[in-house]
């Protein structure tokens, strides 16, 4: 559940040499989104001192725009300044109660703050936008989410609506994998695991959900294969001691 701030090469050149009241609303917003995408670079460099100027300035020029809003908040929660992010992310949408790209930004940042329920609320509001184009992503964040506190059912849920708003994506087709498994699914399991594998590199809990797979098929070739991967790379994990557990 990382963000990822995208970097526009533009140029700076000339955009603070007029007076506001000298620009049209067409320009000031030209301005504001350079300025805006400048502070980005930044922080996503980490350049916090470099970013506070371009930020401030396109704050100047218009102190609600969202995207420099939402930059400001992300610069805060970077820094560690939580109380000020967290201020800074509800005045965004208390001015923008519909940004649900911002939304998601701010239920990441909850989520990597161990804020697990906080940031289920927030992803709730999220995918209730059916059409924002990152769904999927929210919808298998969630699951993501409610798998941390433990609500299984609504975790899965979650994962089959991210796996029909997008059948390719790794994570949300290993948890259908083990929960078809679960609920003795063996085939539905195996189809979902194929599924993961071919977005996916292993990892020890995909290889413990495919050794179970491949023994109820009876797949000893991948069974023995993901046995062997397991106890080579992943001796430290709690999946190799459940195999353990698990052949004895």
């Amino acid at each position: 559940m990382r963000f990822l701030l995208v970097i526009w090469m533009v140029g700076l050149a000339g955009c603070v040499s007029v007076n506001d009241s000298d620009i049209s609303d067409s320009d000031r917003a030209q301005r504001v989104q350079t300025l805006t995408t400048l502070a980005l670079g930044y922080i996503e460099q980490g350049s916090f001192d470099l970013a506070v100027q371009p930020l401030q300035r396109a704050l100047q020029l218009d102190p609600s725009d969202q995207e420099a809003m939402l930059a400001q908040a992300v610069m805060l929660e970077r820094q560690g300044d939580t109380d000020q992010a967290d201020q800074a992310y509800l005045d965004l949408f208390k001015r923008h109660p519909d940004f649900t790209r911002g939304r998601q930004i701010y239920a990441n940042y909850l989520f990597s703050a161990g804020r697990t329920a906080e940031a289920c609320q927030a992803l709730d509001q999220v995918v209730s936008d059916t059409l924002f184009a990152a769904r999927a992503q929210a919808f298998e964040n969630l699951g993501q989410c409610r798998e941390r506190l433990g609500e299984t059912q609504a975790a899965i849920a979650a994962y089959e609506r991210a796996h029909r708003l997008d059948t390719r994506r790794p994570l949300p087709n290993l948890a259908l994998a083990e929960d078809r498994f679960l609920q003795g699914e063996v085939q539905q399991a195996a189809f979902h695991f194929t599924q993961f594998q071919r977005a996916a590199q292993q990892s020890a809990r995909s290889l413990w959900i495919g050794i179970r797979i491949a023994d109820a098929i009876g797949d000893r070739a991948s069974q023995e294969k993901y046995e062997q991967a397991l106890s080579q790379q992943y001796r430290d994990t709690p999946e190799y001691s459940r195999w353990l557990e698990w052949r004895s």
